[in-house]
């Protein structure tokens, strides 16, 4: 099978069924699963595994070692209401948006929730308890981690790892614990992040509160009938035959759902598997962030050690799949072009613009990807395939979807057993 992957195979390499192993109710079928096989994942895809096991022990670990006095600290300052910053005091002309307006919005949301859940028949309702605490625990160590570096530490292994072993060879199930679980979460800080950013620029509280609650309703709409859309409207979407609309998110998330929902951790990470010494990405993580806080400690004078932060290290890590690995050539060059050379000889130009840069840049994509699909190819006038967008394999490199032997894995023919 192919080393960088984010499809699942069978142990002959081919690419795997899972519905030769599901019944009529979407549940594994046990007698299924052992005449047609055991599933295997690409090395890169079985290692982005372990390193986000690592990351989520990782990332508590460091937050109780390197700010567990803040927090303590000002969880009682909150109590007293005291020792407002200078934000604070100019914000206090606003008036504030009230708690009782986010404890609707969350009963809300989780009654519709529930609604869905149980209409849907995707999980039992009493699931969504779970899905939400897991969500509640994190959003503050990931939200400090967020807070300092702008780089984000989901949740979606941690819930899809849970939700397998809560509710085993359902993979409907499955992804629903994990859309609820991780998605809380992000959500979470990204309204927290815009929260912040009115704070700095004095928004008043309730327009934030409204803009952000229109904002989200109006992006769901969109973004539901987008996907609509292009579902029914691009042949071969999301397949291997379509180069041009690979989506490799949604591949990654099929693919867990089949390891994590269908088949489970037992199986692919219990005792006797061949992936069960990837848990020990676990103990990773917890051991990594402490000798390097001890040497922080022993040696206060020596800088670049506060900089060691384990949980951002790892989750970059294991954003492959999906993330090609050439993703990350080119993030290591505009970071360094932009925070390390730029800020050192052109510190006044940096503070004015980077940012705003970094923005249009942001919105310069996301743009252009408009004007290509609306305008060019749903006019049928076809972008040129040539090396710069990755020729007729989409990533420039034709055999890096082959195995060692230069062999495309393909379907697994019905009549093989």
């Amino acid at each position: 099978m192919p080393i960088v992957s984010n499809r699942v195979f069978t142990a002959d390499g081919y690419f795997y069924n899972v519905s030769a192993v599901l019944n009529s109710q979407m549940r594994l079928n046990e007698t299924a699963y052992k005449n047609y096989g055991e599933l295997r994942m690409s090395t890169i895809l079985a290692l982005s595994y372990a390193i986000s096991f690592a990351a989520i022990s990782a990332v508590i670990v460091h937050t109780i070692l390197y700010h567990g006095k803040t927090i303590i600290k000002q969880f009682r300052s909150s109590l007293k209401d005291d020792h407002n910053d200078i934000h604070a005091v100019l914000m206090s002309r606003y008036r504030e948006a009230p708690e009782w307006w986010y404890t609707v919005l969350f009963i809300i949301a989780f009654t519709l929730a529930i609604i869905v859940c149980h209409v849907g028949k995707l999980m039992p309702w009493y699931y969504l308890i779970l899905a939400v605490a897991i969500a509640f625990i994190f959003v503050l160590p990931t939200g400090i981690v967020q807070a300092i570096t702008n780089q984000t530490i989901g949740l979606n292994v941690i819930t899809e790892f849970v939700a397998g072993i809560v509710i085993p060879g359902d993979p409907l199930a499955n992804i629903t614990f994990k859309t609820y679980g991780y998605i809380t979460q992000y959500q979470a800080l990204l309204l927290i992040s815009d929260l912040k950013l009115g704070h700095y620029m004095k928004i008043p509280p309730r327009a934030m509160f409204v803009t952000q609650l229109v904002g989200t309703i109006i992006a769901g709409i969109v973004n539901y009938l987008t996907a609509t859309y292009l579902m029914n409207h691009i042949p071969n979407i999301c397949t291997p035959q379509n180069t041009r609309w690979t989506c490799p998110n949604a591949n990654i998330f099929f693919s867990a759902s089949i390891i994590w929902g269908a088949i489970g951790p037992k199986k692919m990470f219990g005792k006797g598997s061949i992936y069960s010494p990837l848990l020990y990405g676990f103990l990773g993580g917890i051991l990594l962030p402490i000798p390097f806080w001890f040497l922080m400690k022993k040696f206060p004078n020596v800088k670049w050690l506060k900089y060691i932060h384990f949980p951002i290290m790892l989750t970059a890590t294991a954003i492959m799949p999906p993330a090609p690995p050439g993703n990350f050539p080119s993030w290591l060059l505009v970071g360094f072009i932009f925070n390390f050379i730029l800020l050192r000889h052109a510190r006044s130009w940096w503070k004015r613009y980077a940012y705003v840069f970094s923005a249009a840049m942001d919105c310069g994509v996301a743009f252009g990807v408009l004007i290509i699909f609306f305008i060019m190819q749903n006019n049928g006038i076809e972008f040129p395939t040539w090396w710069g967008t990755g020729g007729h394999t989409g990533d420039g490199c034709p055999f890096s979807h082959a195995n060692y032997s230069g062999i495309i894995p393909r379907d697994r023919p019905i009549s093989i057993n």
